[in-house]
């Protein structure tokens, strides 16, 4: 009873599967054609409802990933006026330097002019190397007393 249960069973099957189709009745047939349309009809639903749990999954992760990209240009776009700021600070401060630094020059030419006319037989290339450094200035014009 059960091998011809089983006999049974894998006939349904090759019928569903569209075989062995020419040993069934014109009846058979439109019973076989209305089984399949309605597991068909599932398949289709069961499809269409995962298909729309799916793009429904991706419509939230866009969502989220937009709200992170925005984030994220925020944080960009933060990042960037402080580092802007930053840049400009540093040229300001080089600016400051070297128009320090001009002033500087100017100053060793007017202290090395008047050295130079004050004694001009001495050679004061070596005491105008240390004036641009700083210290040297001071102590050699007191010692020498040009002031």
């Amino acid at each position: 009873m059960l091998v011809k249960e089983i006999a049974e069973k894998n006939c349904e099957l090759r019928h569903m599967r569209g075989e062995d189709l020419q040993e069934l009745t014109w009846e058979e047939l439109q019973k076989l054609e209305k089984s399949v349309e309605g597991s068909l009809r599932r398949i289709v639903e069961e499809k269409g409802e995962k298909g729309i749990k799916e793009i429904n999954a991706l419509k939230t992760k866009v969502t989220f990933l937009t709200s992170d990209i925005l984030r994220l240009e925020e944080q960009l776009v933060e990042e960037n006026q402080r580092l802007k700021q930053q840049v400009m600070d540093l040229s300001a401060g080089q600016r400051r330097l070297l128009e320090q630094d001009k002033s500087s020059d100017s100053l060793v030419t007017n202290i090395s002019s008047m050295i130079s006319s004050a004694d001009p037989r001495q050679d004061y290339d070596s005491s105008c190397a240390f004036l641009k450094l700083g210290l040297a200035c001071y102590t050699h014009f007191h010692t020498n007393n040009f002031f």
